[in-house]
């Protein structure tokens, strides 16, 4: 546990800030006192992290952008493992049929380019909102998970308790539940963080695009869109959101890689 100490306090920590960005932040990120006069400061005692073009205080909008993009972030991995763990486990467990079946479906989602996929579904519907973003990146990101179930699932029936489980009588709910799941953890563990860190730069880039989140609501994305055109002269704009992604997809991938070695160490 000593290894994942690191990256989970850096995960932990970004989590907090945001969680806490209401209390935290010296300004209300919406707010714009003197659009002219406050306009694009740089980072100084008063502003931090300097102004935007509309003199909101890029240190709150930061600290609210960690509440959006790891938010985001975070529910579009949730809908994407349950959606591929289904899907995984469904072809691992039915029979030949469904396996073929739900497995080229999953290869012919693969095959189509992810962000190609968001661009696509977000120019046919329009706006999103946060919510719905997430949804979006959780509905576009669950095959890889689905495949990995699946194949985790059927190295796990070939063992020796869980053929004798099955053979004792064990009803498929209860053998999944007891004897399936638990060994799915850590190849879900694993996923999970890895999807995490795609995820954050994935819906930083469609906020980017100005497809994501809208202003006036902060996300680390739409921050450094306030720096089109001005990228030299309003460094700030581009830096400070730019590290918030750094650092929570640095903690995520290092988590997941721990994560592996310390599964790998047990199995």
């Amino acid at each position: 546990m000593r290894r994942l100490r690191g990256p989970l306090l850096l995960l932990g920590g970004l989590a907090l800030v945001a969680l806490l960005a209401p209390w935290l932040a010296p300004f209300d990120p919406a707010a714009q006192p003197d659009p002219i006069g406050l306009a694009l400061q740089p980072p100084s005692p008063a502003y931090w992290f300097g102004t935007d073009p509309y003199s909101r205080d890029v240190l709150s909008r930061v600290l609210f952008g960690a509440r959006s993009s790891l938010g985001i972030a975070a529910l579009s991995v949730l809908v994407a493992l349950t959606l591929g763990a289904a899907v995984g486990a469904a072809a691992a467990l039915g029979g030949r049929v469904t396996d073929t079946l739900l497995m080229r479906g999953t290869d012919a989602a693969l095959a189509i380019p992810r962000l190609l996929l968001l661009l696509l579904v977000v120019a046919g519907t329009g706006p999103l909102t946060p919510a719905s973003l997430a949804l979006v990146l959780g509905a576009t990101g669950w095959m890889t998970t689905a495949r990995l179930v699946r194949q985790e699932t059927r190295r796990l029936l070939a063992t020796e308790y869980v053929r004798s489980a099955n053979a004792l009588g064990v009803p498929p709910l209860r053998l999944w539940r007891g004897h399936i799941l638990p060994g799915l953890v850590p190849t879900i563990a694993v996923n999970a963080t890895i999807a995490f860190a795609a995820a954050v730069p994935l819906e930083a880039a469609l906020s980017f695009l100005g497809l994501g989140v809208r202003p006036p609501l902060a996300s680390w994305g739409n921050i450094i869109l306030e720096a089109e055109g001005r990228i030299r002269s309003a460094w700030w704009l581009v830096v400070f959101p730019t590290l918030g992604i750094a650092l929570a997809t640095l903690a995520a991938n290092l988590l997941a890689e721990r994560v592996r070695d310390v599964a790998g160490e047990r199995s």
